[in-house]
């Protein structure tokens, strides 16, 4: 109830009490004052709650009055009154005289629209809801619609869709809307009159009406009720209304309407559909695209003339800005439209390709489309070689341009072996008789160029002498019979003819290498081929190619000799000289496209001149990026060693090779080393050149550009490489100069600190037998005294020295074969000194804090909780996990008893951790449960207890998206690699934990972690049935609910899952239905898995009629998106294709009316687009 804003005076007697409560000047607040005084009141008022209410009833009724009617003080009285008189006969009788059907509607006409965006459980409705609880309030089907025009024009004032559907849901309850069955006319222009024009504004006003909106739902359904009826003239109806509301319709109103008639007039109502169509679009001719648009995704079609003279309408007008958008709408409708009418098609394709390339390649594409799925292709070829024949050299981009060529190529599939044979004689038969005319020889390179890819085997070779016919052509001076040569030496290796040979002589011989200057890459290729066929002198050849190459401007310098040397690498190898070639790699590499190309074809490296020029090229551009990543991709046995040696001095002249292209190319070369190169001969140059200074290190490091132990380093790589030959003489001295120089500047005061870094290195490579062993100990005792002097001073300059000392300590310790026990002690006391100095100054999470969780790990011994709790409490690095996991391993030789109480404290924190440790904490059992060994059997029962405390205690507000997202993953995991870990019982409590956390993350996270983690969570589901399948032999049910609500989920939150979570459900229906893990390890023999998978496949058809009737029934009233749907067709075409005749009749028989015509058409669907067919 409103805060009352002045205090009322109330009387301390019946007479004036009474007048004052029936004064018209008193309003409902001070009403409800009065009344929540009458139990304190001395004042004898016999009846009041009677009374009040007679006075209500009296207000209410009055037409001037009605602020009573809008204020909530008034409702909230009525409905406390109602519950105080204890006399059910009394208020019968007092609420006959509450004119109630027209308060009702006055209220609802009047009531404040911003109340409702608050809730929906109104007051003035709960009023309504008891009155109709003690009398039959009878509406008539105008008042029933008056009223609900009321509620509809409120609705947009609603905040969710929730709130707007429990409204109308309300009204519709009171006014039983519900039972009017029968529709006839005069119901439906009662309908036009009050709530068609209010439902189709709130359709406009509200964003994507059609996703999951229950609201929009019920509206569409009322239109198809009352107006769509075979009993009602609607198509008079719906002329009349359009005209009378004309001022009042937008596009949005429009669009939604003309969709309401698409979606409940039938497909044989087409008559009518065209008829609205144009109704509507004459009032809003730019709505005729959408309006296509429309028919095509929901599947529904006007006739064939409709959409002919709709086409040719847009083609007369086609001056007309905005309409030739409607022809695609229309050729995707019908296919017959477009092969009837395809010449002014191609009349519009040629008008529009200078201007609008992109509408023009689309409405070609769609002309070819229509052709090709009415398996006319072969049609086609005839239509546009006398389109083209015809209109002449203007037409021919059509058969040309790449981009009108990939339509034609991408469709040949379509043609039968004897329609290609058809196709290819006849215009082989034209070009024979004119060859002149170049459309045959453009629709052959068509061909030709869609055959390799479009037809088989087979086919292939019963084209092959008709092909062959090519060769027989005399007309020299046409470049494209060059180019369809050469395609078809690509295609057949045995097809060229011994007198192709007196061609060549004659194309030598002759001047055509001369008098062209256009399109002689034809030829050129054609020649190439032809010597790859037969021995011939290529000099001359070559001569004139390069001449031409030189005529040309870079770009197709670039592409050309990109094309030369992939496709004749041999030929350009063996016959070019070494400056052609450069010129030609040169002209290549100018295109950072062709580079990547190249070095993905391992051909090229099996020719030694291209590649010499290759890397001399790329060797010489060693200080650009592009250069430094190519040659690390280039096998190493291809650069020469004296070229490795030139690029490692250069890369290392400056003073600190830092970069991390350069790097990685160095790591290439030295996996050959040379010892030859400077920081392979100099320790010195090494040192200086390749080890950067500890703060550069941390830099790279909490930057995220390394990780410790990662990569192995340049000096590091060096120096392995010398200790793999440690008995020559020139690695011996090497390594021995190193050693003095590490043992010198360690032990010196002012000791060059590269030197000292690169000292961390070498003790990691130092075995227990070295002679060199006590520089292993220099640097240990070194580390403990950079500790030391740190835990005193506390100077910031020495943190990165300090922490990069503690990483390769613990790197030397774990790899070098160190005893640690005797730095214990000393390490210990100086933590201990730090972490007091940590807590003096308040500093709770230092950058140190890293290296010291590394070395204090290996120091734990049998207090594993100690370290676990210091996990949690620091910002760790991949290194901390794997320091962790070495704890666990450790421990575990002792024996699993400590482990196995880690395991079960973890077990129970799952209901007591609090959300800043969550992720952290997820991490520690997922480290855990990885070291859990099968014969560790109390393990593997914690295990189960610790994902049934996770699916019992946690929740978004303790675990968020990544901490659902490590746990699934792991979990995927383990699923595979450790399948004993899961009982049958934690096999099916997993399924429920899976929809749980999908129901929490949709409520709580953004859309892209919300179809992260659902997809994440779909291939969990799917790894339990790929390794537990037999877990499951009798339990379908399971399954089957799981698959019923994720296809629940998708449906209500269409607008959130993407195509991709789609997928993953459609592919975990496919898994389910295709049994692929069955093999029995005591008896594999094949009839023996063939029988395990039929018994499986019977199991399941029994049972996945379930799946198939969850998702129709979704499609009918929830109506997935298209993009949803197509998705999730392969799944449901799985269903189909292990279900037998007999569970189809039984599907049938179960399902309502319209379940049978969608099942129907879902099936025919499937036996046209999703059953497999031999062809």
């Amino acid at each position: 109830m409103c805060k009352l804003t002045e205090e009322l005076s109330i009387p301390d007697n019946a007479q004036d009490l009474s007048k004052l409560l029936r004064s018209t000047n008193t309003k409902p607040y001070q009403i409800a004052q009065i009344i929540s005084g009458f139990d304190e009141s001395k004042v004898y008022f016999p009846n009041k709650d009677i009374f009040v209410l007679e006075l209500l009833i009296d207000r209410l009724n009055n037409g001037n009055l009605d602020f009573f009617k809008t204020s909530e003080h008034t409702w909230i009285i009525f409905g406390k009154l109602l519950d105080a008189i204890d006399d059910p006969i009394s208020i019968k009788k007092i609420l006959k005289k509450l004119k109630t059907v027209s308060v009702m509607i006055r209220t609802v006409q009047l009531w404040p629209m911003e109340t409702l965006s608050r809730r929906s459980d109104s007051s003035f409705m709960k009023v309504f809801f008891s009155i109709n609880s003690y009398l039959v309030v009878n509406f008539s089907a105008e008042e029933t619609f008056q009223l609900l025009e009321q509620v509809i024009n409120g609705l947009s004032s609603c905040s969710t869709d929730e709130i707007a559907f429990s409204y109308l849901q309300d009204a519709c309850s009171l006014t039983h809307v519900d039972n009017i069955i029968m529709t006839d006319n005069k119901i439906a222009t009662c309908y036009c009159k009050h709530m068609l024009l209010p439902t189709l504004k709130y359709f406009s006003q509200i964003e994507k009406p059609t996703l999951s909106s229950q609201t929009f739902n019920r509206l569409s359904g009322f239109i198809g009720k009352f107006l769509l009826q075979p009993r009602v003239d609607y198509m008079d109806m719906n002329e009349k209304f359009v005209r009378e509301n004309a001022s009042e319709f937008n596009d949005e109103m429009a669009y939604n309407y003309f969709a309401a008639f698409a979606d409940f007039l039938s497909k044989d109502n087409f008559d009518q559909l065209e008829a609205i169509f144009d109704i509507l679009t004459a009032q809003r001719p730019s709505l005729k695209c959408r309006f296509l648009a429309l028919l095509s995704e929901s599947k529904k079609t006007v006739s064939q003339e409709f959409l002919e003279k709709l086409l040719l309408e847009t083609l007369t007008s086609s001056s007309e800005s905005g309409l030739l958008l409607l022809i695609p709408t229309i050729l995707k409708l019908d296919i017959e439209v477009a092969i009837k009418h395809i010449f002014r098609l191609l009349e519009l394709v040629q008008l529009e390709h200078s201007t609008d390339p992109l509408f023009s390649s689309h409405v070609w594409d769609l002309i070819i489309q229509s052709h090709a799925n009415a398996r006319e292709l072969s049609h086609f070829f005839d239509k546009i070689n006398d389109y083209c024949s015809r209109i002449g050299p203007d037409s021919y981009f059509l058969l040309s341009s790449q981009a009108y060529v990939k339509s034609i190529t991408k469709q040949l599939f379509t043609l039968s072996t004897l329609q290609w044979k058809a196709l290819l004689q006849n215009l082989l038969d034209q070009v024979n008789h004119d060859s002149t005319n170049r459309v045959p020889l453009y629709l052959i390179r068509i061909c030709l160029g869609g055959l390799t890819e479009s037809v088989s085997h087979t086919t292939l070779n019963e084209l092959k002498p008709i092909l062959y016919q090519v060769f027989t052509l005399e007309s020299f001076n046409n470049n494209l019979q060059w180019d369809l040569k050469y395609h078809i030496m690509e295609v057949y290796d045995d097809i060229v003819p011994a007198e192709e040979s007196k061609k060549i002589e004659y194309i030598f011989s002759s001047n055509i290498f001369d008098t062209r200057s256009e399109n002689l890459e034809e030829l050129f290729f054609y020649c190439f081929k032809v010597r790859e066929y037969m021995s011939f002198d290529l000099s001359a050849v070559t001569e004139k190619f390069m001449k031409h190459f030189e005529n040309l401007d870079d770009d197709t310098k670039s592409n050309l000799s990109f094309s030369i040397i992939s496709k004749f690498a041999t030929l350009v190898n063996n016959n070019f000289t070494r400056d052609n070639i450069f010129f030609l790699v040169e002209s290549s590499l100018s295109n950072p496209e062709n580079l990547c190309r190249l070095l993905n074809n391992d051909d090229i490296f099996e020719e030694a001149n291209i590649t010499h020029v290759l890397v001399n090229k790329l060797a010489s551009s060693y200080n650009q990026a592009f250069a430094l990543d190519a040659l690390a991709q280039i096998p190493i046995q291809c650069i020469n060693k004296n070229i490795r040696v030139a690029i490692i001095n250069n890369l290392t002249s400056k003073p600190v090779c830092s970069n991390v292209a350069a790097r990685k190319c160095i790591l290439h070369l030295l996996s050959s080393p040379t010892f030859k190169s400077n920081i392979e001969t100099n320790f010195n140059e090494l040192c200086e050149k390749t080890i950067v200074t500890p703060d550069m290190i941390i830099s790279e490091r909490d930057n995220g550009e390394i990780n410790a132990g990662d990569e192995e380093s340049v000096f590091e790589k060096v120096w392995t490489n010398h200790l793999s030959q440690i008995k020559e003489p020139v690695s011996e001295k090497f390594l021995k100069t190193g050693y003095d120089i590490i043992e010198n500047a360690v032990l010196s005061v002012d000791g060059d600190m590269k030197v000292i870094i690169a000292g961390f290195t070498v003790a990691k490579h130092l075995k227990p037998d070295s002679k060199h062993r006590n520089v292993q100990d220099i640097i240990l005792n070194y580390t403990v005294m950079i500790m030391e002097n740190y835990s005193q001073q506390f100077e910031a300059k020495t943190i990165p020295l300090f922490r990069t000392s503690m990483a390769e300590f613990y790197e030397i310790t774990t790899t070098g074969q160190v005893d640690i026990s005797k730095y214990k002690a000393d390490i210990l006391g100086i933590f201990s000194k730090i972490m007091h100095r940590y807590n003096s100054n308040k500093n709770y999470h230092p950058d140190e804090e890293q290296e010291m969780f590394l070395i204090h790990s290996l120091l734990v011994d049998d207090r594993l909780e100690y370290i676990f709790a210091e996990y949690l409490n620091i910002n760790h690095t991949i290194s901390c996990d794997f320091a962790l996991g070495a704890c666990l391993r450790q421990s575990l030789k002792k024996g699993p008893d400590d482990f196995n109480r880690l395991l079960w404290n973890s077990a129970k924190s799952f209901s007591t951790i609090k959300e800043a440790y969550a992720e952290k904490f997820v991490k520690v059992f997922i480290i855990m449960s990885k070291e859990i060994s099968r014969d560790n059997n109390l393990g593997h029962h914690l295990f189960v207890i610790a994902l049934l405390e996770a699916y019992t205690s946690c929740d978004t507000g303790k675990f968020g998206y990544k901490s659902y997202l490590l746990l699934f993953d792991a979990i995927k995991h383990f699923l595979v690699s450790k399948p004993w870990l899961f009982t049958q019982y934690c096999i099916e409590m997993l399924l429920p934990f899976c929809l749980k956390t999908i129901t929490l993350i949709m409520n709580n996270e953004s859309s892209t972690e919300i179809n992260k983690c659902f997809i994440n969570i779909i291939e969990v589901i799917d790894h339990i049935l790929l390794v537990h399948r037999f877990k499951f032999s009798n339990r379908h049910h399971l399954i089957n609910s799981v698959l019923c609500q994720l296809l629940e989920i998708i449906a209500m939150h269409d607008g959130i899952l993407s195509t991709e979570s789609a997928d993953a459900i459609s592919r975990l229906i496919t898994n389910y239905c295709e049994p692929y893990n069955v093999s029995n390890t005591q008896n594999g023999s094949k009839n023996n898995l063939s029988s395990k998978i039929s018994l499986i496949k019977q199991s399941i058809r029994k049972n996945v009629l379930v799946v198939l009737t969850k998702y129709i029934q979704l499609s009918i009233t929830t109506q997935f998106s298209l993009n949803i749907k197509k998705n999730l067709q392969p799944g449901i075409h799985a269903i189909f294709d292990i279900l037998s005749q007999s569970e189809l009749s039984e599907l049938n028989a179960f399902l309502d009316i319209p379940g049978k015509q969608y099942f129907r058409a879902l099936y025919l669907q499937y036996k046209k687009t999703g059953k497999w067919r031999e062809d």
